[in-house]
Protein backbone atom coordinates (compact mmCIF):
# COMPACT_ATOMS: atom_id res chain seq x y z
CA UNK A 1 0.00 0.00 0.00
CA UNK A 2 1.18 3.73 -0.81
CA UNK A 3 1.83 5.72 1.98
CA UNK A 4 -0.19 8.45 2.58
CA UNK A 5 2.08 11.46 1.54
CA UNK A 6 2.81 9.39 -1.75
CA UNK A 7 -1.32 9.39 -2.23
CA UNK A 8 -1.74 12.92 -0.75
CA UNK A 9 1.27 14.18 -3.03
CA UNK A 10 -0.20 12.64 -6.54
CA UNK A 11 -3.89 13.87 -5.78
CA UNK A 12 -2.82 17.64 -5.48
CA UNK A 13 -0.61 17.25 -8.17
CA UNK A 14 -3.61 16.22 -10.27
CA UNK A 15 -5.59 19.07 -8.61
CA UNK A 16 -3.45 21.17 -9.72
CA UNK A 17 -3.25 20.12 -13.13
CA UNK A 18 -7.23 19.82 -13.63
CA UNK A 19 -7.48 23.27 -12.05
CA UNK A 20 -5.02 24.84 -14.08
CA UNK A 21 -6.61 23.94 -17.46
CA UNK A 22 -10.02 24.27 -16.67
CA UNK A 23 -9.88 27.48 -14.22
CA UNK A 24 -12.37 30.50 -15.66
CA UNK A 25 -10.55 32.70 -13.22
CA UNK A 26 -7.24 31.73 -14.72
CA UNK A 27 -8.01 31.81 -18.18
CA UNK A 28 -9.44 35.51 -17.93
CA UNK A 29 -6.57 36.78 -15.90
CA UNK A 30 -4.22 35.48 -18.90
CA UNK A 31 -5.98 37.73 -20.72
CA UNK A 32 -5.70 40.33 -18.84
CA UNK A 33 -9.01 40.88 -17.83
CA UNK A 34 -9.63 40.62 -14.25
CA UNK A 35 -11.43 43.63 -12.58
CA UNK A 36 -9.86 45.87 -10.03
CA UNK A 37 -13.01 45.14 -7.67
CA UNK A 38 -12.67 41.12 -8.43
CA UNK A 39 -8.91 41.38 -7.28
CA UNK A 40 -9.88 43.40 -4.33
CA UNK A 41 -12.25 40.52 -3.25
CA UNK A 42 -9.67 38.26 -4.16
CA UNK A 43 -7.37 40.12 -1.75
CA UNK A 44 -9.78 40.50 1.17
CA UNK A 45 -10.76 36.88 0.62
CA UNK A 46 -7.21 36.02 1.20
CA UNK A 47 -6.48 38.34 4.52
CA UNK A 48 -9.48 36.55 6.27
CA UNK A 49 -8.12 33.35 5.16
CA UNK A 50 -4.60 33.77 6.86
CA UNK A 51 -6.47 35.42 9.21
CA UNK A 52 -8.56 32.74 10.61
CA UNK A 53 -5.94 30.00 9.43
CA UNK A 54 -3.74 31.15 12.48
CA UNK A 55 -6.79 30.62 14.86
CA UNK A 56 -7.17 27.11 13.12
CA UNK A 57 -3.37 26.10 13.78
CA UNK A 58 -3.63 27.29 17.15
CA UNK A 59 -6.95 25.05 17.42
CA UNK A 60 -5.50 22.26 15.95
CA UNK A 61 -2.34 22.57 18.54
CA UNK A 62 -4.35 22.66 21.16
CA UNK A 63 -6.19 19.55 20.34
CA UNK A 64 -2.78 17.52 19.32
CA UNK A 65 -2.33 17.91 23.48
CA UNK A 66 -5.42 17.22 24.39
CA UNK A 67 -5.02 13.84 22.29
CA UNK A 68 -1.45 13.17 23.63
CA UNK A 69 0.54 14.16 20.92
CA UNK A 70 2.97 15.91 21.71
CA UNK A 71 5.25 15.88 17.95
CA UNK A 72 1.57 16.45 16.02
CA UNK A 73 1.13 19.65 18.62
CA UNK A 74 4.85 20.72 18.17
CA UNK A 75 4.41 20.67 14.46
CA UNK A 76 0.97 22.95 14.91
CA UNK A 77 2.56 25.59 16.95
CA UNK A 78 5.68 26.10 14.56
CA UNK A 79 3.23 26.25 11.92
CA UNK A 80 1.43 29.03 13.64
CA UNK A 81 4.57 31.22 13.84
CA UNK A 82 5.26 30.73 10.52
CA UNK A 83 1.77 32.33 9.62
CA UNK A 84 2.28 35.21 12.24
CA UNK A 85 1.17 37.96 10.45
CA UNK A 86 0.39 36.64 6.66
CA UNK A 87 -2.98 38.48 6.71
CA UNK A 88 -1.14 41.75 6.87
CA UNK A 89 0.48 40.89 3.18
CA UNK A 90 -2.46 40.64 2.01
CA UNK A 91 -4.21 44.29 4.15
CA UNK A 92 -1.05 45.94 2.61
CA UNK A 93 -1.90 44.62 -1.05
CA UNK A 94 -5.19 46.00 -0.83
CA UNK A 95 -4.59 49.43 0.53
CA UNK A 96 -2.24 49.88 -3.00
CA UNK A 97 -5.58 49.45 -4.80
CA UNK A 98 -7.57 52.32 -5.87
CA UNK A 99 -9.86 52.79 -3.27
CA UNK A 100 -13.42 52.74 -5.30
CA UNK A 101 -11.97 48.98 -6.01
CA UNK A 102 -11.70 47.97 -2.49
CA UNK A 103 -14.48 50.26 -0.47
CA UNK A 104 -16.25 48.34 1.39
CA UNK A 105 -15.18 44.71 -0.03
CA UNK A 106 -16.38 41.73 1.44
CA UNK A 107 -14.62 38.39 1.11
CA UNK A 108 -15.73 35.88 -1.17
CA UNK A 109 -18.74 33.29 0.67
CA UNK A 110 -16.30 30.05 -0.38
CA UNK A 111 -13.76 31.50 2.21
CA UNK A 112 -16.54 30.92 4.82
CA UNK A 113 -16.71 27.28 3.35
CA UNK A 114 -13.10 26.72 3.75
CA UNK A 115 -12.69 28.07 7.23
CA UNK A 116 -15.39 25.80 8.50
CA UNK A 117 -14.17 22.99 7.00
CA UNK A 118 -10.52 23.81 8.64
CA UNK A 119 -12.87 23.62 11.87
CA UNK A 120 -14.78 20.67 10.99
CA UNK A 121 -10.88 18.25 9.88
CA UNK A 122 -9.39 19.24 13.37
CA UNK A 123 -12.66 18.11 14.81
CA UNK A 124 -12.30 14.65 13.29
CA UNK A 125 -8.42 14.58 14.03
CA UNK A 126 -5.88 17.20 13.41
CA UNK A 127 -3.91 15.07 11.10
CA UNK A 128 -6.48 15.63 8.62
CA UNK A 129 -5.70 19.35 8.94
CA UNK A 130 -1.79 18.44 8.40
CA UNK A 131 -3.08 17.37 4.58
CA UNK A 132 -4.93 20.14 4.51
CA UNK A 133 -2.03 22.36 4.99
CA UNK A 134 -0.09 20.25 2.89
CA UNK A 135 -2.34 20.72 0.33
CA UNK A 136 -2.54 24.64 0.40
CA UNK A 137 1.58 25.02 0.43
CA UNK A 138 2.38 22.38 -2.62
CA UNK A 139 -0.58 23.29 -4.95
CA UNK A 140 0.48 27.34 -4.33
CA UNK A 141 4.07 26.36 -5.51
CA UNK A 142 2.92 24.00 -8.31
CA UNK A 143 0.89 27.24 -9.45
CA UNK A 144 2.11 29.80 -7.62
CA UNK A 145 4.56 31.07 -10.47
CA UNK A 146 1.75 30.80 -13.19
CA UNK A 147 -1.00 32.90 -11.18
CA UNK A 148 1.76 35.61 -10.36
CA UNK A 149 2.48 35.60 -13.98
CA UNK A 150 -1.35 35.95 -14.97
CA UNK A 151 -1.58 38.88 -11.89
CA UNK A 152 1.01 40.63 -13.64
CA UNK A 153 -0.65 40.49 -17.50
CA UNK A 154 -3.34 42.81 -15.15
CA UNK A 155 -0.84 45.00 -13.95
CA UNK A 156 -0.27 43.76 -10.35
CA UNK A 157 3.55 42.78 -10.55
CA UNK A 158 5.07 40.76 -7.49
CA UNK A 159 4.99 43.97 -5.40
CA UNK A 160 1.44 44.52 -5.84
CA UNK A 161 0.61 41.38 -4.76
CA UNK A 162 2.88 39.76 -1.97
CA UNK A 163 -0.31 37.87 0.20
CA UNK A 164 0.62 35.66 -3.56
CA UNK A 165 4.34 36.22 -3.92
CA UNK A 166 5.85 35.71 -0.48
CA UNK A 167 3.45 33.04 -0.07
CA UNK A 168 4.70 31.06 -2.81
CA UNK A 169 8.16 31.70 -1.87
CA UNK A 170 7.63 30.69 1.88
CA UNK A 171 5.51 27.65 0.70
CA UNK A 172 8.67 26.29 -1.74
CA UNK A 173 10.25 25.76 1.50
CA UNK A 174 7.75 24.23 3.90
CA UNK A 175 6.27 22.17 0.66
CA UNK A 176 9.50 20.64 0.10
CA UNK A 177 9.83 18.03 3.26
CA UNK A 178 6.06 18.26 3.90
CA UNK A 179 5.15 14.68 2.75
CA UNK A 180 7.82 13.07 4.84
CA UNK A 181 6.82 15.01 7.79
CA UNK A 182 3.50 13.41 7.06
CA UNK A 183 4.25 10.19 6.90
CA UNK A 184 5.89 11.04 10.79
CA UNK A 185 2.88 12.45 12.04
CA UNK A 186 -0.16 9.72 10.87
CA UNK A 187 -0.29 6.84 12.66
CA UNK A 188 -2.85 4.88 10.78
CA UNK A 189 -5.72 6.83 12.65
CA UNK A 190 -7.89 7.98 11.29
CA UNK A 191 -7.49 6.37 7.62
CA UNK A 192 -6.45 7.61 4.47
CA UNK A 193 -9.37 7.59 2.76
CA UNK A 194 -10.94 10.04 5.69
CA UNK A 195 -7.25 12.26 5.40
CA UNK A 196 -8.00 12.37 1.62
CA UNK A 197 -11.46 13.23 1.58
CA UNK A 198 -10.97 16.26 3.32
CA UNK A 199 -8.10 17.36 0.51
CA UNK A 200 -10.92 16.78 -1.70
CA UNK A 201 -14.01 18.56 -0.42
CA UNK A 202 -10.91 21.52 0.27
CA UNK A 203 -9.97 21.31 -3.47
CA UNK A 204 -13.91 21.69 -4.67
CA UNK A 205 -14.54 24.87 -2.21
CA UNK A 206 -11.25 26.44 -3.48
CA UNK A 207 -12.60 25.78 -7.16
CA UNK A 208 -15.85 27.50 -6.32
CA UNK A 209 -13.94 30.45 -4.70
CA UNK A 210 -12.42 31.00 -8.28
CA UNK A 211 -15.60 30.56 -9.61
CA UNK A 212 -16.61 33.42 -7.12
CA UNK A 213 -13.84 35.77 -8.22
CA UNK A 214 -14.26 34.90 -11.73
CA UNK A 215 -18.76 36.39 -11.61
CA UNK A 216 -17.61 39.09 -9.75
CA UNK A 217 -15.05 40.47 -12.64
CA UNK A 218 -17.68 39.78 -15.22
CA UNK A 219 -20.46 41.28 -12.86
CA UNK A 220 -17.76 44.59 -12.87
CA UNK A 221 -17.08 44.55 -16.66
CA UNK A 222 -20.93 44.00 -17.12
CA UNK A 223 -21.25 47.27 -15.37
CA UNK A 224 -18.68 49.21 -16.53
CA UNK A 225 -19.94 48.51 -20.40
CA UNK A 226 -23.19 50.01 -19.45
CA UNK A 227 -22.35 53.09 -17.25
CA UNK A 228 -18.99 53.74 -19.78
CA UNK A 229 -16.75 54.47 -16.64
CA UNK A 230 -13.62 52.86 -15.68
CA UNK A 231 -13.46 51.00 -12.11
Amino acid sequence: MQSVAVRLKESIEEYAEALSSSSALQAIAQRGELRPRAFAQYLESLRQLFQESQRSLALAAERSEQLGDAPLAEYFWRKVGEELGHDEWASDDLARLPAAASFEVSPARSIGRLIALQRELIAVHPICFVAYSLWAEYFTVLLGDDWLAALAANGYERGQVSAVAKHVDADRAHAANGFEVMDCLWRGQPDQATVLQGVERAGAIFRAFCDEICSTSNASHESVVQSGVTD
